[in-house]
Parts: structure tokens; C-alpha cells; sequence
């Protein structure tokens, strides 16, 4: 049982008699790719762990959780039965915390490029 059914933040948690995925979108199916490695050659990270930005529903900047720049989350698991995504993130003294949100609630994920040696952005 999803912690997010029936009375999702973003969606309507009622899929009865529908065949179409409750975790339909572009964000959701994104997650699923990255999370699950459902395409040849992840797009941002190229097989590596993916580090973005998320930009919730009706937010108008990337989120931070907590005071400062946005906040960048590595993409740990997507479960596409529950449209949970499971990210990780580092807290100021390197402490590192962990974040579920429903993909529903997320408009859009900005890929962070991965450097090699603090040089220039790997190939893609």
C-alpha cells in the first residue's frame, strides 16, 4: 500500500477501473528511467548515481531544504506502484538525509552535470 493513496498531494489517488498509470507524466516516467535504468545510457549522468534539482508543483525556484542555494538530491529508487521517489541529499556539516515525495508533486527536474576532477562537465 502506497503511503501516498487516497489523498495524494498530487494526485487524485483514485485509479478504480482505469488501466492507465496513477504515476503517468514526464517527471514520473523520467524517475523511472533514471531510478530503474530503463534506457540505454542514463541522458544526465551516463550510468552514474543522477544528482538533480527539483522544482515542486506551484514553486517558482528549485527547492532547498533548508536556508541557502537549492539544494541538490541524488536519485536513489522510484517505485512506479506507488509513484514514490527516494532521493538523498547533504545536510551543512555533510550529514546526509534522505527524502520521499510522490512524483506527482514535482513539475520538473533539472540534471546537475557530473565533473571529472572540478574540470569541465563529463561527456554526455
Amino acid at each position: 500500500m502506497s503511503l501516498f493513496n487516497n489523498g495524494s498531494c498530487c494526485g487524485n489517488g483514485n485509479t478504480a477501473g482505469t488501466t492507465k498509470s496513477k504515476c503517468g507524466g514526464c517527471v514520473c516516467e523520467l524517475l523511472n528511467q533514471i531510478a530503474n535504468a530503463r534506457m540505454n545510457g542514463n541522458f544526465c549522468s551516463m550510468g552514474q548515481q543522477q544528482v538533480v534539482q527539483l522544482v515542486l508543483k506551484g514553486a517558482q525556484e528549485p527547492l532547498s531544504v533548508s536556508p541557502g542555494p537549492t539544494t541538490e538530491f541524488t536519485v536513489v529508487s522510484f517505485d512506479p506502484e506507488t509513484c514514490c521517489a527516494v532521493f538523498s541529499y547533504r545536510q551543512t556539516g555533510n550529514e546526509t538525509r534522505t527524502i520521499v515525495l510522490d512524483c506527482r508533486c514535482i513539475c520538473g527536474i533539472i540534471c546537475v552535470p557530473q565533473y571529472n576532477g572540478g574540470g569541465a562537465p563529463s561527456a554526455l
